[in-house]
């Protein structure tokens, strides 16, 4: 698994223990001990990770991040009120499962209950993808930074080699030019310096990757 999976397993697990706890200390304070309500936030916290897992797997499916910011401001919000309803429904299942109904829905009926549900699932599930895509929108800026980086690299490097093939030509062909007039003049001497021009070259070859000219 990699270290950027990792990190979202566990902002996933402590984000949602975290609501657990939060709605748990408000029903503390408002002295509310019934089992039905302790189960029915736990499912509730349960479901919201399966269904925003759910959701980040469409987000990846149809590369809403990759797209520019205002396509992807509204394939968010799209989404983002889509798994609101389908969390707003599995809430709704849950307490009817549990035969537990909220004294704020009791008057409500049943399509009522899951506009209900889902309003207050949106600003969770909003705060999540608000989350979600501030951390891969600040990833993507990093990784282009480090490509800019790399690519100056590569163009100073690909100068540096630029130059490397100047002056190696220009070396051969000024020694060349000098061991020419040395032949009248001085044969023995020319015989020297082609085999310290051999050698140089020879020891060019070997060293072509060094940095420095």
């Amino acid at each position: 698994m990699s270290s950027k999976n990792k990190l979202y397993w566990y902002c996933q697990i402590i984000g949602w223990l975290l609501l657990f706890a939060i709605n748990g200390l408000l029903l503390i304070t408002l002295g509310k001990t019934e089992k039905k309500i302790w189960l029915s936030v736990s499912l509730f916290c349960v479901s919201g990770f399966i269904i925003t897992h759910l959701m980040r797997y469409f987000i990846r499916l149809f590369d809403i991040l990759k797209k520019n910011f205002k396509k992807a401001t509204g394939q968010m919000i799209l989404i983002t009120v889509i798994f609101s309803i389908f969390l707003g429904a599995a809430s709704e299942c849950i307490d009817l499962i549990i035969d537990y109904v909220p004294k704020s829905m009791e008057k409500l009926n049943w399509t009522e209950r899951i506009l209900a549900a889902s309003a207050n699932s949106m600003l969770i599930l909003l705060v999540w993808n608000c989350l979600y895509y501030t951390f891969h929108f600040i990833e993507k800026n990093r990784k282009q930074e480090l490509d800019t980086i790399r690519l100056e690299s590569l163009v100073k490097s690909l100068q540096l080699q630029t130059i490397k093939s100047h002056i190696n030509p220009h070396f051969i062909f000024n020694s060349l030019n000098s061991i020419r007039a040395l032949i009248d003049e001085n044969p023995q001497r020319a015989r020297t310096a082609i085999t310290e021009l051999s050698n140089i070259l020879r020891s060019s070859m070997q060293v072509a990757k060094v940095e420095t000219v």
